[in-house]
């Protein structure tokens, strides 16, 4: 049988392009940590992945290669689960060091940590399977909790709709590209981009939403219209003097408030969100309310389905081609390369995580952390409780930006933390898995 005629096996149209990068090109491994109340049991975390592996059949996938490509394929052996430190100990993830899997689970401490292959999942279908591990895991560490309907857990079944391409939905329609924001050259740290393999800097923010949310509330924005040009004039100051160009930052979308569909695969598409040079001498609530202008302009339907759509052609068209692996994995990565770096920096939003209320007393904190790549900067937005947190993944050591970046929410009353710690990043090489 074809491999992509196998419903469990097909790749999605969009994250193709990510079986043919690695972690040094694209933030193709992103990392969720949960600290929970207790020390991790690492025999029931292994449990736990294992019974959620039974809702989630379309997790157990690693990938092989061909002459001309990357596939996916089924994976026979048991998952496993990792002693991490996330410093110290560096693993590679669909290779043997995860039995092939597309996804890492470890535990140091009291906290759990997971991370994926960014072709099998985006951050929101990712959470659907973190969520399940977790009730598994406090179920049998016999636990009195209880699914309210926030989990896709062992008491519902599995749907291939969850495994769904979300992108075929739109094959065979066409979208207009008007309106579409042409963009012009950003301002860029060129000397903190393309640096291989270099470790990173993470700093955590955080603070309670609620005091964002009545900040924003006050002016009539939304709190992204607030943390994104903060973090780009923070950049601007520090990046952008002397030149006539915005910062722009690329802004990943969910596609499924649009296009209804339980799929944990990737579903998103992409817009740009600017800092123009006007800005820099205007008051901060105005650059605010420009903000949620210029995002409420460039969120229309049609806009972002066409360019979901765009991207997908691409990405497939790619992945289809009839050339050597090898030339393949330049192609892709030069593409990548290519598009992300014409922006700033990205900042993704996960939203809010939530587990059933019964679950809470077990779980102190959440977070998430995109990786720089080949960008100088990476801002991850998170929710657990009633707390926000930004985590800015950074390729050097002078904490500038984040410091500006914290001053900012200060100057609108808004009281936040701050932590920095080192981030070595998961590998990612389609080279490294083959047949494990």
């Amino acid at each position: 049988m074809d491999y992509r005629e196998i419903p469990l096996l097909r790749t999605d149209s969009y994250a193709k392009i990510f079986l043919y990068n690695t972690h040094e090109t694209v933030a193709c491994v992103p990392r969720h940590t949960i600290r929970m109340r207790d020390p991790v049991k690492p025999e029931l975390l292994q449990q736990a992945v294992e019974q959620a592996l039974m809702r989630f059949p379309h997790m157990t996938l690693g990938v092989e290669a061909t002459a001309t490509d990357y596939r996916y394929r089924r994976i026979v052996l048991p998952p496993v689960v990792l002693p991490f430190d996330g410093v110290e100990k560096r693993y590679a993830i669909g290779s043997s060091d995860t039995n092939g899997y597309l996804f890492l689970v470890g535990y140091r401490g009291d906290t759990i940590t997971m991370e994926y292959q960014h072709s099998i999942s985006d951050g929101r279908g990712f959470e659907e399977f973190i969520r399940c591990v977790l009730f598994q895991y406090l179920t049998l560490c016999g636990h009195p909790v209880e699914n309210d309907g926030t989990v896709r857990g062992m008491d519902t079944r599995w749907s291939p709709a969850e495994n769904a391409d979300g992108y075929e939905q739109l094959s065979d329609q066409e979208f207009s590209p008007e309106g579409i924001w042409k963009k012009p050259e950003a301002v860029h740290a060129w000397e903190l981009s393309n640096m291989g393999d270099a470790p990173e800097i993470v700093t955590e923010i955080t603070f309670p939403f609620a005091e964002l949310h009545a900040y924003a509330k006050s002016i009539s924005v939304s709190p992204l219209s607030i943390v994104a040009p903060l973090l780009m004039r923070a950049f601007d100051e520090k990046f952008g003097k002397g030149e006539d160009k915005p910062v722009i930052a690329e802004i990943p979308v969910d596609l499924r408030p649009l296009l209804p569909t339980p799929t944990t695969r990737y579903f998103i598409c992409f817009i740009d969100l600017p800092y123009l040079p006007a800005y820099r001498t205007m008051e901060l609530p105005e650059v605010f309310r420009q903000t949620k202008a210029f995002l409420n302009g460039q969120m229309e339907r049609e806009q972002l389905l066409y360019r979901a759509k765009a991207a997908a052609d691409r990405c497939t068209e790619l992945h289809e081609a009839d050339m050597p692996l090898e030339q393949k994995c330049a192609a892709a990565q030069k593409v990548t390369r290519d598009f992300v770096q014409e922006d700033s920096f990205l900042i993704t939003n996960v939203g809010r995580f939530v587990m059933p209320e019964s679950c809470m007393p077990y779980i102190l904190d959440y977070g998430a952390v995109l990786p720089c790549a080949t960008q100088p900067f990476a801002l991850l937005v998170s929710s657990f409780g009633d707390r926000m947190k930004l985590s800015l993944a950074q390729r050097d050591h002078d904490l500038q930006v984040v410091e500006r970046l914290e001053a900012g929410l200060r100057s609108l009353g808004i009281q936040p933390s701050r932590r920095s710690y080192p981030f070595t990043v998961t590998r990612y090489d389609g080279r490294l898995c083959g047949m494990v």
